[in-house]
């Protein structure tokens, strides 16, 4: 005898336990009452209450079909169909001893095979459950038959025969992609990396980041919306909501220990039932048969693609007229930073996922806006009226670029819990930056032309340097000026080399500086550039007037020491 709901334990003088608690039932009707409070929460779609009730009641009695047939039904409306599909064939094994027949349980049998998209299995369980039936209860089975038989011919119907034509690469590669996970190799892990001419000792495997390209990021989503908009029409927006409720701060708080998990598994568990439920709909009447019977008529099909095609042409050239007449402006109002961030927004969210179908002289704008910021970012550097170098480094002073920036000094707080985390980690300037390197870093890969990984390389190699990483900077600059030597770009090898220039002067090295500006001084004649040239020679000057003061610094010190050795 056990009771039904467990008595907590209390310290101390102990609460009064109501009557209905201290009864004992017997197993029989324990596990009626947890069977009625299932399809109770059941009727009410409280699916995980009655899921946790049923589950007593199967315990308590592992023979009773009628609790593998309620729960496997329970477990459908939940998408959890191959569970249903195993309760199911459990209650019939269990009736099948008994040598009974119950066309309901064998109904969700063949529910649970339809919803495991097994039509092939469900048609021929239907009809063999019609020969085993007579009367009213082959009803069901005959209607489900004609769904079915529907179904398989949506699927496999007129509309089968172009898509495959359309797409028989891509099914072709797909097919060897399954083919190549099935594949089981047994030899131990040391051999097969090995052969590969990787590291065969590493304790740990590493595990590769699958990185998508923005393109692909792109066409994901679009196919997204518009699977969705075909299924559940206006609902979609919901859905979309949905998903992005899953990484949503403002519901996913860190401050709240305690919710924070119990709602990221609820919302994901949500999602993830809605797309199950989808990818049902979507086999039963897929996408290109929804789409062939919209337009089964191919010219017509033709000339829709055709007209849409002209549309986002059009649209995409008038779009990009626009941002050139922005880029032009922001030019000629002399605003480096907005200009600079607008170029970024612009190239890295809308003109990566543009192909060249969609945008033909996707190149020459390329070419024309990275030029463009080229020669705003070049037109900063003139030498000041009436310049006058003062006694620090006067090559950052032409620069105008101050590497020894004082930053806030953190006031710490007793027992405050940012007094014991790395200053890196809570620094908004240096958390915003790790994120633009990453951004960059990451359309590097997937960048096609060089003039574009020149750019994408200086954007880094300047927020090293903002960050008075200068080792980095240099390095990354390196890496920019062989991208624009590449191209031929002689604004953008220019450009790369001031960052050395700032780079090497930031530390105080001469030789370096002195280096690299002859180069730019090389440069800077090819583009023959009267100002540019101006200020090259300018810094170069600066550059010897200081590497004079040291030397002479340098020699006195050397004649002091001297002096007081001699003396002693």
């Amino acid at each position: 005898m056990t009771l039904i709901i467990p008595v907590p334990q209390a310290q101390g003088v102990a609460e009064e336990i109501p009557i209905w608690k201290k009864v004992d039932w017997s197993p029989e009707i324990e596990q009626q009452i947890y069977k009625d409070w299932g399809k109770y929460y059941s009727r009410r779609r409280r699916e995980n209450i009655a899921m946790n009730y049923y589950n007593k009641a199967y315990q308590l009695s592992n023979d009773d079909y009628m609790t593998l047939y309620h729960r496997s039904q329970s477990k459908r409306k939940t998408a959890q169909t191959l569970g249903a599909l195993e309760d199911s064939l459990e209650a019939q094994k269990i009736l099948k001893f008994k040598s009974v027949l119950n066309a309901p349980i064998n109904l969700e049998v063949c529910d649970a095979l339809y919803e495991l998209n097994q039509f092939e299995k469900a048609k021929a369980e239907l009809h063999n459950n019609t020969r085993l039936f007579k009367g009213n209860k082959t009803k069901a089975f005959e209607e489900r038959l004609i769904v079915v038989d529907d179904n398989i011919k949506d699927a496999c119907g007129e509309g089968l025969s172009p898509f495959i034509l359309e797409n028989e690469r891509m099914m072709s590669h797909v097919k060897d992609l399954l083919n190549e996970k099935l594949k089981v190799d047994n030899r131990p892990f040391w051999k097969i990396l090995k052969e590969q001419d990787k590291c065969d000792v590493l304790s740990v495997a590493e595990t590769k980041e699958k990185l998508l390209s923005p393109l692909e990021i792109a066409r994901r989503k679009r196919a997204f919306d518009i699977c969705y908009q075909v299924y559940i029409d206006k609902s979609w927006v919901d859905l979309l909501f949905l998903k992005n409720l899953r990484n949503n701060p403002s519901l996913l708080l860190d401050q709240c220990k305690g919710s924070k998990g119990f709602l990221s598994k609820l919302v994901g568990n949500q999602y993830e039932i809605v797309k199950k439920f989808l990818k049902i709909i979507q086999a039963r009447s897929p996408m290109y048969f929804v789409r062939y019977k919209k337009y089964s008529n191919k010219d017509r099909l033709l000339k829709f693609r055709e007209a849409l095609l002209f549309r986002i042409q059009y649209q995409t050239r008038r779009n990009m007229i626009s941002v050139l007449q922005t880029i032009k402006r922001l030019r000629d109002q002399k605003n480096i930073k907005r200009l600079s961030n607008y170029i970024e927004e612009v190239m890295g969210d809308y003109v990566v996922i543009k192909t060249n179908r969609i945008m033909p002289w996707k190149l020459e704008f390329i070419n024309e806006v990275y030029n463009t910021l080229g020669l705003a970012l070049s037109e900063q550097y003139v030498v000041p009226k009436n310049f006058r170098a003062s006694d620090r480094n006067p090559v950052l002073q032409l620069l105008s670029f101050n590497p020894h920036k004082l930053k806030e000094i953190n006031t710490f707080v007793f027992g405050d819990r940012s007094t014991h985390q790395d200053h890196d980690s809570v620094d908004p300037a240096i958390i915003k930056s790790k994120r633009m390197i990453s951004r960059l870093e990451k359309r590097i890969i997937f960048a096609k032309y060089p003039i574009e990984k020149a750019y994408l390389l200086h954007q880094i190699a300047c927020i090293h340097l903002e960050s008075n990483h200068f080792d980095e900077c240099c390095f990354v600059a390196r890496k920019a000026l062989h991208e624009a030597e590449q191209c031929n770009s002689n604004i953008w090898s220019f450009l790369c080399i001031i960052v050395t220039v700032k780079s090497n002067a930031s530390l105080n090295k001469t030789e370096g500086t002195s280096e690299a500006l002859k180069k730019a001084l090389l440069i800077a004649e090819k583009l023959q550039s009267p100002h540019i040239t101006e200020f090259v020679e300018a810094c170069i000057s600066g550059n010897e007037r200081i590497s004079f003061i040291r030397g002479i610094d340098s020699r006195r010190e050397s004649k002091a020491a001297h002096s007081r050795k001699s003396s002693n």
